[in-house]
């Protein structure tokens, strides 16, 4: 089992008194943004949404026309046409039933077989006169507009919350480790080797080698810093919203990367989480380890002082 070498400081670790103690406060400041967010947030995402539904159907005669000339006419309208199916299509579900590759936009040559993918999975529940082939009432249609907007807007928010909390808290990080006198390299290249990072650096969003020998695909890293003492600092970040989400958020995820990347960097490596939101205070214990030898460092967004400490004494 890889060990921290003699003479590098140690990051900071937890006793589950203080885990307990920073989770609690973690998810009560979780708990407050959620209520000063109130309804107001949803509102404004159906608003946004509403218009883009109605032009589908329009584009459509009401899906009737569900064509490949919808998409020729406007390549960006897939995403909006997703959430006519029962239940919503994901992305990645949609590109393997086209059978192209991904993509953004469609292209032309995918056109009538994005249409067609879709045809088949029309919501009965919400477009029922597509089946029986007629139009569909005023009512009807209001009713099919007003579920999909729901459907819509409810995953655009959620989206929409988690890319603006990976977002905070890489900014917080990246603040935390100016503080230390750490500056920004920003190469976005595959980190394969340490000194490809300079000491006393960090990246954003910056895949680090993995596996044995670096022979596995490599994993992208939010925040990849090089401390002064030679040592790479992996910190990712995570926000969770539930106890069972967090063994995924953690465990699994971040615990899954930092295994991969002790394999390939050894004792070089240390791998750490910033949390924000809702977490099982055994997740955490779990995910900390016996050691930073085989755990994550954990730190917390609300408190990033321990980060600015321990990367400021990790000099050479």
């Amino acid at each position: 089992m890889p060990v921290v070498p003699p003479g590098f400081v140690d990051p900071p670790r937890w006793s589950a008194q203080e885990l307990k103690a920073a989770r609690d406060l973690s998810e009560a400041r979780f708990a407050q943004q959620r209520r000063d967010e109130g309804p107001n947030a949803f509102a404004d995402a159906c608003a946004d949404v509403r218009p883009r539904v109605e032009a589908a159907l329009a584009a459509s005669d009401d899906l009737r026309e569900l064509t490949g000339k919808v998409f020729r006419d406007d390549p960006g309208a897939w995403q909006v046409f997703r959430y006519v199916c029962g239940p919503p299509i994901s992305q990645e579900d949609l590109w393997t039933l086209v059978g192209g590759p991904r993509f953004k936009r469609v292209p032309p040559q995918y056109a009538d077989a994005t249409a067609a993918a879709l045809r088949l999975v029309v919501d009965n529940v919400r477009f029922p006169w597509v089946a029986d082939g007629r139009a569909p009432t005023e009512h009807e249609r209001r009713a099919a507009v007003l579920a999909t907007t729901v459907l819509h807007a409810a995953q655009m928010l959620g989206t929409s919350r988690r890319g603006e909390a990976s977002l905070r808290q890489e900014d917080a990080t990246a603040a935390a480790l100016a503080a230390a006198g750490y500056q920004l390299e920003p190469s976005r290249r595959t980190l394969r080797v340490l000194d490809e990072l300079p000491r006393g650096t960090y990246s954003r969003e910056r895949k680090i080698a993995a596996g044995p020998g670096g022979a596995e695909k490599p994993a992208k890293c939010d925040v990849p810093v090089r401390l002064l003492d030679g040592r790479l600092f992996a910190v990712e970040c995570k926000v969770s919203n539930g106890p069972k989400n967090s063994w995924k958020r953690v465990n699994r995820e971040v615990g899954g990367k930092a295994e991969t990347w002790r394999q390939a960097f050894g004792s070089q490596v240390l791998t750490a989480v910033v949390l924000a939101g809702v977490f099982d205070l055994s997740c955490l214990v779990t995910a900390q380890g016996s050691s930073p030898a085989n755990g994550v460092v954990l730190l917390w967004e609300h408190d990033l002082t321990p980060l600015t400490d321990f990367v400021a004494a990790a000099a050479s």
